[in-house]
């Protein structure tokens, strides 16, 4: 063992430069905060006061991204429930993706749009993700490559690995012919499923073929549900992009699983209401559906149903 140097006192030079050298630490780490602050601010708009804010809805109090990021724990999944069509979500999911990255916190990234099918051209493509095309990718049209090309390319570019997790069409066809298929369910989160099914189909739907689709978005949330078992990076932080209903806690995967460390943030479209808990969705239970509401600008849906 070498014997230790005694300790003598730093020169005047050396307290300078170390001195300075604090100075510039500190101020990195107050310009990476201020840029966690701020993430959000572009969100912010006149006419939507909550716009741009996070709700915890267990707390019943506002939060920073920041502090949001802090509470994931490695091997942890945070679930962003997004309106497919709102563009706000898809440039936010691309910010969080970019900003876990940034604070060494990126996992794995699982994808709703993409059927598991797709993995092997997802898997390549992380090889060059800046030059990645949805014909590269086999991307649905149905999934407008406009939309998703943010966040699926930040993915391949930062995530440990880009997880293809919904059924094939023909898995999905052969979910809604299967008769044999129980839903392992209790008759209140059935009921509400149905009839959120019927509205979702603009109460068009013959409801003698609710129970098939009900099958349907059970087989695809277990799908995406094996999948992200299957996936999870155990260092890190690992995301699910997917619509709001599979990401809830009441009728989505959380619904089906244990076996995975779930935070899910909704994000919502916010309008000039400056209470949050008026924006809770509609459930069959009193607990909380998801931990986080994310309020983005007013946006007006077209309807399907006209």
């Amino acid at each position: 063992m070498q014997p230790r140097t005694p300790w003598k006192p730093l020169s005047s030079a050396t307290t300078s430069i170390r001195s300075v050298s604090k100075v510039i630490s500190l101020s990195v780490l107050l310009c990476a905060a201020s840029v966690r602050a701020d993430l959000l601010s572009t969100y912010q708009v006149s006419d939507a006061p909550l716009s741009g804010q996070i709700w915890n809805l267990n707390t019943e109090t506002f939060t920073t991204p920041a502090a949001l990021f802090e509470q994931l724990e490695p091997g942890s999944w945070l679930f962003l429930g997004e309106t497919h069509e709102n563009v706000d979500h898809h440039s936010i999911q691309t910010l969080f993706i970019e900003q876990l990255a940034e604070r060494g916190q990126m996992g794995a990234l699982a994808l709703e749009m993409a059927n598991i099918e797709q993995q092997p051209l997802l898997d390549s493509a992380s090889s060059d993700p800046t030059k990645v095309t949805p014909e590269q990718l086999e991307w649905h049209r149905g999934w407008p490559w406009d939309w998703y090309k943010g966040p699926v390319t930040a993915g391949l570019k930062h995530a440990k690995r880009v997880v293809a997790t919904d059924l094939t069409r023909s898995s999905k066809m052969a979910a809604y012919g299967d008769e044999s298929l129980e839903v392992p369910a209790d008759s209140a989160y059935t009921d509400f499923m149905l009839d959120l099914l019927y509205e979702g189909h603009c109460g068009q739907m013959p409801k003698s073929q609710l129970t098939n689709m009900l099958r349907v978005q059970y087989a695809r949330d277990i799908s995406m549900r094996e999948a992200m078992i299957a996936n999870t990076d155990e260092s890190g932080v690992n995301i699910l992009l997917a619509g709001t209903v599979h990401t809830r806690y009441d009728i989505g995967i959380p619904y089906w699983t244990e076996a995975l460390n779930i935070r899910t943030v909704l994000m919502v479209a916010a309008n000039d209401n400056p209470d949050p808990k008026t924006y809770y969705p509609d459930s069959y239970t009193d607990a909380a559906v998801a931990d986080f509401i994310l309020f983005t600008p007013p946006t007006e849906y077209e309807s399907g149903c006209n």
